[in-house]
């Protein structure tokens, strides 16, 4: 295929892009008129009767039908969202890679494109781009032409790459095309990295090395470090990385259990674009000292970098106690203390950590004597951070049981008969959230 067909392809894929937009547009135009009618006549459809306990009981379910659907409808609305925002980065440059694979066995090669997102055909049975997270995308990563091989869930495919293929595509038109047996050129990387003064981090998941590829894809090491002299990609792997997990385990890794630490909060301005490029939502970002001052704040004071090393570049003369808190500073950096660390926290494992009682309307549910008989009595072996999990779990359903018992008391009913209608929504909304979340836990 040479130049001019493979325009007239990407011509193509654009004019399918457009037509999934339209028909994006217009689903998402009537969504959006649904949840806006939805909300204006929530109340039209229920009826708010708090008399007798069977009532209650009815009116809850009810609540909680039409909450339900307006969710579902909004989480809808969502989701169409982001399909487009998805389809406009793909209008601008579609695919960046092709392979020629023929598989073993088979007669007819495969003619693959990658991309920053799949793309299906009009009838939604072929593919006409390939995310190149993809497990056949690999093979554009780790492999020049000749022998090849990727696996899949249902095991590994072998074959012959007879082709490789790279472009630069900018506003729909094929701006260079060039066959080659590595994967990176200076060209294409030169043309990924754009203009030098941007102050955000490209995007350049087409240049992508076989040695970073692995980094990237690596499933089998639950801690990863890599090292490297600055400017080697280090970063930039680091979020390829879990945009990759993100799609590999879509259905248990989402952006709100993902936490990515930055030096400075400047650092985190330059890449937070990077991950909605790659089509995944941004994940929460901080520095360690933000994660710090969120978790123990309110509890001590916590000096920043730049303070320690203001003070510590100070005369001595300014602070009486200066020597002693240099001191103090040389030996927490030490191994000495590091050890001491390590002691203990072996001695946590058996013993020493501390609880806090857990009460309601003045009464004790779970005192910390045992939470903590219950923590020390799972096995040694099992990890603090797993104990503390398995303690969280017994304690959710716990919690579920005493919940089940406190709804019918009269205190309950007396509480509900005080609420007007948009107090009992907002109680009902956080009492479910409460208890998807201890579902969860639990499950």
């Amino acid at each position: 295929m040479n130049r001019k067909e493979e325009q007239r392809r990407v011509d193509d894929i654009i004019r399918e892009i457009n037509r999934k937009e339209e028909r994006l547009y217009e689903k998402s135009s009537g969504l959006k008129e649904s949840v806006i009618e939805l909300r204006k006549s929530f109340w039209d459809d229920v009826t708010v009767n708090v008399d007798e306990p069977d009532d209650v009981i009815e009116t809850e379910a009810s609540i909680k039908q039409q909450a339900e659907l307006l969710a579902e409808i909004e989480r809808s609305h969502g989701k169409i969202g982001e399909q487009l925002k998805t389809l406009i980065r793909l209008k601008d440059s579609p695919y960046f890679g092709r392979i020629d694979f023929l598989e073993e066995q088979i007669n007819d090669k495969d003619q693959i494109y990658i991309g920053i997102s799949s793309l299906m055909d009009q009838t939604d049975e072929n593919f006409l781009i390939y995310d190149w997270r993809a497990p056949i995308s690999s093979l554009y990563y780790d492999f020049s032409p000749g022998r090849a091989e990727f696996r899949t869930v249902e095991g590994k495919i072998t074959g012959e790459i007879t082709l490789k293929r790279q472009f630069i595509i900018k506003e729909g038109r094929i701006e260079g095309m060039f066959d080659t047996g590595v994967t990176i050129v200076d060209q294409l990387l030169q043309h990924a990295l754009g203009n030098n003064a941007s102050t955000a981090m490209r995007n350049i998941v087409a240049t992508i090395q076989k040695e970073q590829n692995k980094i990237i894809r690596n499933e089998k090491s639950d801690l990863l470090v890599v090292q490297g002299v600055a400017g080697s990609g280090k970063t930039s792997a680091a979020l390829q990385r879990i945009a990759y997990l993100m799609y590999r385990y879509r259905e248990d890794l989402h952006a709100d259990n993902v936490v990515l630490f930055s030096p400075n909060p400047l650092f985190s301005s330059y890449i937070s674009h990077v991950l909605p490029e790659l089509g995944e939502a941004n994940v929460r970002q901080t520095t360690f000292l933000d994660f710090v001052e969120t978790g123990i704040g309110d509890m001590f004071e916590i000096e920043s970098p730049f303070e320690q090393m203001e003070y510590v570049l100070s005369e001595e003369s300014a602070d009486k106690h200066y020597r002693i808190r240099m001191n103090s500073i040389e030996y927490k950096s030490s191994l000495d203390f590091k050890e001491l660390i390590d002691d203990f926290v072996l001695q946590l494992e058996t013993s020493g950590l501390e609880f806090k009682n857990i009460t309601f309307h003045n009464r004790i549910l779970f005192s910390k004597k045992q939470i903590g008989e219950y923590f020390y009595s799972l096995d040694k072996e099992i990890a603090i951070p797993n104990r503390m999990e398995l303690v969280s779990d017994w304690l959710s359903k716990e919690l579920l049981r005493y919940q089940k018992e406190e709804k019918n008391k009269d205190w309950v009913m007396e509480k509900i008969e005080l609420l007007d209608k948009e107090d009992y929504l907002k109680a009902f909304y956080k009492s479910q959230k409460q208890i998807e979340k201890m579902n969860s836990k639990v499950r």
